[in-house]
C-alpha cells in the first residue's frame, strides 16, 4: 500500500523529464523467469513504464535522478506466475529529494497475451503495445498513457491526471469514461462519454476526479524507442 501522505516533490524535480536518461543514475537490471504473465507495481512517484520489446526476457530498470542507498531502491519478488515491484523495500519510506522511474520490457510475443497487470502509483504510467486479460491502474496527480494497449476488463481510475489512449481504427472497444471535473476529447466526435467502436472487444472504464481523457488513433508511425526495435 502507498503511504498516507503523499511524497513532497521539490520544485527542481517537478522540472524533471522521465524520458531524458542523461539526467539519471541507473539502479540496476533483473531478469525475471519469461514464463511471468503477472505484474503488480506499487510506485510512490516518479513513472512507470512498460512496453513490448523483441528480447527474450522481461528487462527490468530503475533509474533515478540521484544515487540511491540500498534501503531506497525498489524491492521486487517473483512467485509462480507473478512478478512484484514495490517502490522500496520499506514501504513505509517516503522519498522527496528525487525521482524515480521504473522501467519494465516486456519480450514482443508475451506481450501479447499476459495474464494481469495491477499499477497502483502517485506518478506516471506509460504503457505501449501491451495486450493483458485484465488491466487495473490506480492513479493520482501522474498522468496515464495507454498506447496500442488493451485488455478484457480494464479499470483506470485517476484523482488529478489525465489519461490518454491511443487506439488502433481497426480493434473494437468500447469507452465508459466518467469525471467529476475532467473532459473527454475523441476523435470519434459524438458528444458522448461512453459509446462503442467496432465490435466493441475491449471495454475501457476510466473514471477520474480532475483529470480529461483523450481518445487519439494510433499511428504506425509514433516514434519508437529503442528498447522497442
Amino acid at each position: 500500500m502507498l503511504p498516507e501522505e503523499e511524497p513532497v516533490m521539490s520544485d527542481a524535480l517537478k522540472d524533471i523529464d522521465p524520458t531524458d536518461m542523461s539526467v539519471y543514475y541507473a539502479m540496476g537490471e533483473y531478469y525475471p523467469p519469461n514464463v511471468v504473465d503477472t505484474l503488480n507495481i506499487d510506485w510512490q512517484g516518479g513513472r512507470v513504464e512498460i512496453i513490448a520489446y523483441n528480447g527474450d526476457d522481461y528487462f527490468v530498470e530503475e533509474a533515478s535522478t540521484r544515487q540511491l542507498m540500498e534501503d531506497e531502491r525498489l524491492s521486487y519478488k517473483w512467485e509462480d506466475e507473478s512478478f512484484s515491484v514495490t517502490f522500496t523495500a520499506d514501504e513505509e519510506m517516503v522519498i522527496d529529494d528525487a525521482y524515480k522511474k521504473i522501467e519494465i520490457r516486456v519480450p514482443r510475443e508475451k506481450a501479447e497475451s499476459l495474464k494481469e497487470i495491477n499499477i497502483n502509483t502517485n506518478g506516471e504510467v506509460v504503457l505501449k503495445n501491451i495486450t493483458v486479460d485484465k488491466l487495473t491502474v490506480n492513479g493520482k496527480n501522474g498522468n496515464i498513457v495507454c498506447s496500442n494497449t488493451y485488455s478484457n476488463n480494464t479499470e483506470i481510475t485517476s484523482t488529478g491526471g489525465n489519461v490518454d489512449l491511443s487506439v488502433r481504427n481497426e480493434i473494437g472497444y468500447s469507452l465508459d469514461f466518467s469525471s467529476k471535473n475532467g473532459k473527454l476529447t475523441s476523435y470519434i466526435d459524438n458528444g458522448m462519454n461512453s459509446y462503442i467502436s467496432g465490435d466493441g472487444a475491449y471495454p475501457f472504464k476510466i473514471r477520474t476526479e480532475k483529470g480529461n481523457l483523450n481518445v487519439s488513433l494510433f499511428e504506425e508511425t509514433e516514434e519508437r524507442t529503442e528498447a522497442e526495435s
